[in-house]
């Protein structure tokens, strides 16, 4: 018996089996076979545990004092299992817990004299301790989405932990500060989702509201056929007391239905706004109960409307009023001898009338454009309605208008795309009988067709677009995601009262 073998084994007898069954020269040969393996402190003789992981190369020799009992630092000491060269660093012993006063070596522990036990270092950041063993966690090894990923023994990034939680998504759009494609993608979504509230309204309001304004277009056009047809067979036959070839009925007929028409769309805003807003929870609104939000709100919405077209109309005379001020003084300078002077005033009126009058409409139309979805949300009254929009979109103009601008030249395009095919269906009929009755009729029938099905796609989307602008608006400026979370994690029904402001709820 050598040397050796007395230090593991003291008593001098045969070294003890383990429970398991498996011999002591198996665990001592995996322990100290392979120069390759480093093992903690008390971890390679028979009975010990298994050899632990490779150790990282990036650690230097430990250059303290020696320690006890004559074992040199860099060197393993006799019958511990430890590969030569690589000695004892600090904090990398045992990760278990320890009993009191357990600093040294004790004899028969497979443990090299003079080591002592040293505290074991806690987990990286981002990791938890593994149930099993106490100790912890190595790299995720499957692939979980928003964690690290590595090959096992490398260390995570510094300060990488879980991914952030998301934002809550009861309904169309996440409860967050949305950006353009959110709210362009919950419009279509809102469409696709509630297409009987969405579309069926529109579907049947503007099939109402546009019965007028395809009468009117329908005599309009019909006259316009008699004028044509004078001019190509006589041309002397024109009255030069009354050039005009539309009657007074198809004017009326025309301008009251667009005025009728308008009034339509101002109804259906209405009931699509309260629709979005509780689309927004995750609820979903039948026509009756959009109905029954809204109607409460009939007198208010009507009256935006009214301010909004008066204000386009003194917008529009302002314009006007600045070109005809620019030509009529340009017209007075070329009179008075001045001729270049006067062409050129009248082209910079021109110019500074339609540049300025158009910019100047814009920002003011801009500053008021949510006073819709506010008189049917927070139940303000008109006036204040205009007031509450115009602070909410102190600061952003910009954002406000590049989004609106994108949004209308989309519903743009698809209105003129299915628009051209019914306009002109309508006029071929006129052409080809222009005083026949039934020519008159088929051509109001497919206009009528045409602005029903234009309605009922493009009202649904500029609402979705405008609703969801306005509560991400509200989300930056007064937090209103953070209302919506609570309400969405309660479980509780809620309705437009949720929109109502801090002040009023």
């Amino acid at each position: 018996m050598t040397q050796e073998d007395d230090h593991r084994n003291p008593s001098g007898g045969a070294p003890e089996e383990p429970a398991d069954g498996t011999s002591p020269a198996a665990g001592a040969g995996e322990g100290a076979g392979s120069a390759e393996s480093w093992a903690a402190p008390g971890g390679a003789g028979p009975g010990g545990p298994a050899p632990q992981a490779p150790r990282p190369p990036s650690f230097a020799p430990h250059e303290g004092a020696p320690p006890a009992g004559g074992a040199s630092v860099g060197h393993a000491a006799p019958g511990s299992g430890q590969a030569p060269g690589y000695p004892q660093q600090p904090g990398y012993g045992p990760t278990g817990p320890q009993a009191p006063g357990q600093g040294f070596a004790a004899p028969g522990s497979g443990q090299a004299p003079g080591y002592a036990q040293q505290p074991g270092y806690g987990p990286p950041p981002g990791y938890g301790p593994r149930p099993d063993q106490g100790q912890w966690a190595g790299p995720p090894t499957g692939p979980q989405a928003g964690q690290w990923q590595s090959a096992p023994g490398q260390y995570p990034p510094p300060g990488y932990g879980h991914a952030p939680p998301q934002a809550p998504k009861p309904g169309v759009v996440a409860l967050r500060p949305m950006t353009l494609g959110d709210i362009l993608n919950g419009a279509f979504t809102l469409i696709r989702r509630n297409p009987k509230t969405m579309v069926g309204l529109s579907l049947i309001i503007m099939a109402v509201s546009s019965i007028v304004s395809s009468i009117g277009f329908s005599g309009y056009m019909a006259d316009y056929g008699t004028f044509m047809d004078q001019v190509m067979n006589d041309p002397m036959s024109i009255d030069s007391d009354d050039p005009l070839p539309f009657s007074l009925w198809s004017i009326l007929t025309l301008y009251g239905g667009a005025f009728v028409n308008y009034a339509g769309v101002v109804f259906l805003t209405g009931l699509l706004t309260t629709t979005v807003g509780m689309a927004v929870l995750g609820r979903t609104l039948a026509p009756g109960e959009a109905w029954a939000a809204f109607r409460g709100r009939i007198g208010p919405a009507v009256g935006v409307a009214v301010l909004q077209l008066l204000i386009g109309l003194a917008l529009s005379a302002v314009i006007v009023l600045l070109l005809v001020g620019g030509v009529f003084a340009g017209a007075m300078l070329a009179v008075a001898g001045s001729e270049g002077a006067g062409i050129a005033v009248m082209l910079l009126s021109v110019v500074a009338g339609l540049v300025g009058g158009v910019a100047l409409g814009a920002w003011i139309l801009i500053r008021l454009y949510f006073a819709m979805p506010v008189v049917v949300l927070e139940r303000v009254s008109a006036g204040q309605a205009l007031a509450r929009s115009w602070r909410l979109t102190r600061g952003s103009w910009w954002r406000v208008f590049g989004i609106v601008l994108l949004s209308s030249l989309l519903i743009g395009i698809v209105t003129n795309l299915l628009s051209m095919p019914f306009s002109i269906a309508g006029i071929v009929p006129i052409f080809l009988a222009p005083e026949a009755l039934w020519s008159t009729v088929a051509s109001g029938a497919i206009i009528y067709l045409g602005n029903v099905l234009i309605y009922s796609v493009s009202t649904p989307f500029t609402v979705g677009v405008t609703t969801l602008l306005y509560v991400d608006l509200r989300m930056r400026r007064e937090g209103l995601d953070l209302r919506l979370h609570t309400a969405a994690l309660s479980g509780r029904d809620v309705g437009p009262e949720i929109y109502l402001p801090e002040r009023q709820a």
